[in-house]
């Protein structure tokens, strides 16, 4: 079992490197195949040695090999949290559907959270196709029905928001959250909703009153989104829970 575990542990590493290929390509338009990967400062090829996630990041100490220039600490932190996400998705779901459904919507979660944090920008190029996707496995499972309820009420909600109150939402959450409702349903959509607004409040606030910010920062909401998807995802008794306590 060990050994197994050992297993997954790797291949969400990889898997998170690819993650990482994806954060920091995809909102410049850049492709995601070619060129190979390479320093974003020195454009030097990285060789074998560069490309071990997390130990490479270990072994150069937190530089490029090259060049010199520091590498970001997001790096390997994207592809730890990859690693830790692919285990709680095997012992949650398992070899099932579900399990595959999850495992796809965490990994768009992950680039979404870190592509929101550098560009205040939630991408089309995911969230529609996770959109797509997500209607699929629901037609799979028979629930075609749940997946677009789940899709109309969750982005239905945040889009009346948005049109009154234009300045404090976009459409990339919009489109987000009619992504979670899809996979999640309209019931967990609505907590991801309370939950990402909560936890934003509880950032931001206080940084607000230290006067970090003021009112005309922008400030990524889709963090908070997937923060609250991810415990919609794989807690979702704490859901129930918290409608239970309300009588919902």
């Amino acid at each position: 079992m060990f050994s197994f575990y050992l297993v997954l542990i790797l291949l969400g590493l990889i898997i998170g490197s690819f993650l990482n290929v994806l954060i920091y390509r995809i909102p410049r338009g850049e492709s995601i195949v070619l060129p190979p990967s390479h320093c974003p400062n020195c454009n030097h090829r990285l060789g074998v040695f560069d490309l071990f996630p997390v130990l490479s990041y270990i072994w150069l100490r937190g530089r490029c090999r090259y060049c010199k220039t520091p590498i970001s600490w997001r790096y390997p932190l994207v592809e730890l949290i990859t690693a830790v996400f692919t285990v709680l998705c095997w012992i949650r779901f398992g070899l099932t559907v579900d399990g595959a459904m999850a495992l796809v919507l965490t990994y768009a979660l992950i680039v979404i959270a870190f592509i929101d944090l550098d560009h205040r920008l939630i991408p089309n190029v995911l969230t529609l196709p996770m959109i797509v996707i997500g209607l699929l496995f629901r037609i799979w499972q028979g629930e075609m029905i749940a997946g677009i309820l789940g899709g109309l009420i969750g982005g239905g909600i945040l889009l009346a928001i948005t049109f009154f109150y234009p300045k404090g939402m976009g459409m990339g959450d919009v489109k987000f959250l009619a992504m979670a409702g899809v996979f999640l349903g309209w019931e967990r959509a609505l907590f991801v909703l309370f939950s990402g607004s909560f936890l934003g409040v509880l950032v931001i606030a206080p940084l607000m009153l230290l006067r970090k910010i003021d009112r005309k920062t922008a400030f990524p909401f889709g963090p908070f989104l997937v923060v609250g998807s991810l415990i919609a995802l794989y807690w979702e008794e704490i859901v129930f829970k918290i409608y239970g306590l309300y009588g919902l």
